[in-house]
């Protein structure tokens, strides 16, 4: 897999120390994306999270039994540090999942795919069918270019010790992420957007941003947010 960006840059737990500030509208955001997948994850499962960086998002998964993989050996060193116990675990992904065949019920990529070319995104998606039980779901979360995330990446470009201008190399919309599930085979069972007010509320006050996601979550019925998400079977 060749990715461009160097991610090893980042410094390690940067993004577990944005959530956990819980101050501003990157905190928010992180909180809000997390709550979300969140809701969507049956604690009974045995559960693969791909690209987990710091461990973050495991984390909060008190009760479900979840394995992290990221290419990053400083996040991953960081989430074993911090967020290993015996019931989450955390590995570096190499060419292949280092999971056997079947092995877990839920896989969930979150904001990962827009990091990948067609090509290399079709080899992960294998490995996930190959470690997937039968009947088992894939859930995946990325910017929707078909809102105002493209004039919200220009400002975090500006602003922001990382620039997405790189990292981002695969652009979806609702229609595109679609086609390009169908195209690897896989059943859409719900495909959708959330987040669009509810994090910019968050320099007037934290608790009402997060407050807000049951507000956010209705208006993106009829407004498209920031983000996609799909979750699909083989």
């Amino acid at each position: 897999m060749k990715i461009k960006t160097n991610y090893n840059k980042i410094i390690p737990g940067y993004y577990d120390l944005i959530y956990k500030k819980e101050k501003g509208i990157q905190s928010a955001w992180h909180h809000l994306k997390f709550n979300f997948v969140k809701q969507k994850i049956d604690k009974n499962s045995i559960h693969l999270d791909i690209g987990c960086g710091p461990g973050t998002f495991i984390g909060l998964l008190k009760k479900t039994k979840s394995i992290g993989i990221d290419i990053s050996f400083n996040q991953i060193d960081y989430a074993n540090k911090n967020y290993k116990n015996k019931n989450k675990s955390f590995y570096i992904y190499k060419k292949h999942i280092p999971l056997k065949d079947k092995s877990v019920d839920l896989i969930s990529l979150v904001e990962l795919i827009e990091h990948l070319n067609n090509k290399d995104l079709s080899l992960l998606l294998n490995e996930c069918k190959r470690v997937l039980k039968k009947d088992g779901k894939i859930l995946f979360t990325t910017p929707n270019y078909f809102s105002f995330w493209p004039l919200l990446e220009i400002i975090l470009n500006l602003i922001s010790p990382f620039s997405y201008k790189h990292q981002h190399i695969n652009k979806f919309t609702k229609k595109r992420l679609h086609m390009f599930l169908k195209s690897q085979d896989f059943k859409v069972i719900k495909l959708g957007t959330f987040i669009l007010i509810a994090p910019f509320l968050a320099p007037l006050s934290f608790k009402f941003s997060l407050f807000f996601e049951k507000i956010d979550n209705f208006l993106c019925k009829f407004f498209p947010g920031f983000l996609l998400y799909a979750i699909v079977k083989n």
